[in-house]
């Protein structure tokens, strides 16, 4: 019954989803967004700047920020990895937008409309919803796209700062910023943020090598830059048209529908993977735009400790401690990956011994040092008897369990420094230092009874496995001295001893003069 309930649901969850991208497809929002614009424009010309003219076009707007929501959350539905990242923090952006305009439209009906405390709040919101466009510049959405990563609260941080920077920058805050200015454009908080922003969003779609990422970053530098231009001029609209200052709104509107148009036709095509070089370029990429922000803050600030140099201090120093945090974060990150491919290069993934290539360097550099200093080394190699029946009649899972519980074995029954390697398929092979026959045969003995004293496996379905070991010394014989002759010897010994009935040892030595007796 329960089974049938959570599909029953599952489906009318699916069948909810297709309702709602069937009602905001590309063309119907199309349509609702020229709707609702020229409904703004007939209220305007209707009413004017009239009490109920301006509650009627917040309204409106209201309506374009939740549709803006809705789009960017089906983009990000549509979206494969490398786009949901974006789409989340538009959405994001566009829901504290939404919030602001309501608590503002509520504001213009309501008393408390007239408390400066309470418009600064509805203020402080309007600034929070530009704060997630500046962190899509820090997003590593090809490497990282639904994983939270702890260096976003530094860029956070960052993002932040530079836009107390900008406020900082203004001496007479926002009370005058109608009073500088360029022609008809005023110099105020906001150009310099979406300046800042314009341009690096620009610069992100020329260095990309993602069509993706272009394609987002363009467009949405069209909305940022428009966005900036259009709250420089609105600084002077009071002054400039006087009494019909109230279309104003209707730029606003029309503002809206940019980023709502380009979330409601937007289509990713998921990118092949980078080549190499491609991808080293977009890691350059990525680490050169959270040095941006820190950059200009400290531009602005330079500037702005003339009239408030204790809070630029602060700021600049909580700037700078984040930088340097975030470059300790990431070397730390580059160490461990580099000490994480080390270790790969040079272990067998199943079993975590070393690999073949590694374990024949130990042997070459243990056979230099024997030269030198003439201390007998001892060589085993190590095979699992009838491993291809384990393989065949249990299955090749079994098989590799068998083979790390061999592992496991062999490297606990070894002295700390000697070497342990996997050879290739079942065999092993194991490099001690300083050993002579006797200690050689000891050790490998030793060995053979640690893998084969219990069963492996389950205590359902346990296996005896045993294995046969071939041994060879450098100490009093006449091998040579050449890691190809020594593993050729450790290699005949083994089958000596596969020979010899299996689950036992066999030195080279003894092989030798059985195969003369046999003579």
């Amino acid at each position: 019954m329960h089974g049938f309930k959570a599909t029953h649901g599952g489906t009318r969850l699916r069948r909810a989803e297709w309702w709602i991208e069937k009602q905001f497809s590309p063309r119907t929002v199309i349509l609702v967004t020229c709707g609702l614009l020229l409904t703004q424009a007939g209220v305007l010309f209707r009413f004017g700047g009239r009490t109920l003219g301006g509650l009627l076009s917040d309204l409106i707007q209201l309506l374009l920020g939740l549709l803006c929501v809705l789009s960017s959350l089906q983009a990000f539905r549509r979206s494969g990895a490398t786009g949901r990242g974006y789409w989340r923090w538009l959405a994001t952006a566009f829901t504290i937008w939404v919030l602001a305009q309501g608590f503002g439209t509520y504001l213009d009906v309501s008393p408390l409309g007239s408390n400066a405390k309470v418009q600064h709040l509805d203020d402080f919101l309007f600034f929070c919803s530009l704060l997630p466009f500046g962190m899509l510049l820090f997003m590593d959405a090809d490497h990282e796209p639904d994983r939270f990563d702890r260096l976003h609260l530094l860029d956070f941080l960052q993002v932040c700062a530079f836009w107390a920077s900008a406020y900082l920058f203004f001496p007479g805050g926002s009370t005058e910023e109608t009073v500088v200015g360029w022609k008809c454009f005023g110099w105020t908080p906001s150009l310099v943020i979406d300046g800042v922003l314009g341009t690096s969003f620009l610069l992100r779609a020329i260095l990309t090598n993602s069509a993706v990422v272009r394609a987002f970053f363009s467009r949405m530098a069209l909305f940022i830059v428009c966005s900036g231009l259009a709250d420089s001029y609105s600084s002077f609209v009071p002054n400039q048209l006087g009494g019909v200052g109230y279309w104003f709104g209707l730029v606003w509107s029309v503002l809206l529908a940019i980023p709502l148009l380009i979330a409601a036709t937007w289509d990713q095509v998921e990118p092949s993977p980078a080549a190499p070089p491609a991808r080293a370029h977009s890691v350059v990429v990525r680490q050169f735009f959270p040095l941006l922000f820190p950059f200009f803050s400290f531009l602005l600030l330079a500037q702005a400790a003339r009239t408030h140099p204790i809070l630029a201090s602060g700021i600049m120093i909580l700037s700078f401690a984040g930088v340097g945090v975030r470059v300790l974060v990431i070397q730390h990150r580059l160490a461990r990956a580099q000490a994480a491919l080390e270790f790969e290069s040079a272990h067998d993934a199943l079993t975590g011994l070393w690999n073949r290539a590694a374990i024949l360097e130990f042997l070459d550099n243990e056979m230099e040092r024997q030269k030198r200093t003439a201390e007998p080394l001892g060589v085993m190699m190590v095979d699992v008897d009838r491993f291809k029946t384990i393989n065949d009649t249990r299955g090749h899972l079994t098989g590799d369990l068998v083979l790390r519980e061999v592992a496991k074995r062999l490297a606990g029954s070894v002295r700390g420094y000697n070497f342990v390697g996997r050879y290739g398929g079942e065999e092993f092979l194991i490099v001690s230092q300083n050993c002579d026959d006797i200690g050689i045969l000891s050790s490998a003995e030793r060995l053979r009874k640690a893998v084969a004293e219990s069963p492996m496996g389950t205590v359902e379905d346990p296996i005896h496995v045993t294995v046969s070991i071939g041994i060879v010394s450098t100490a009093g014989n006449s091998l040579g001295s050449d890691c190809l002759t020594i593993l050729r010897a450790a290699d005949r010994a083994l089958y000596g001893a596969k020979s010899a009935g299996r689950n036992c040892v066999r030195s080279v030595n003894a092989v030798v003069e059985l195969e003369v007796g046999n003579r």
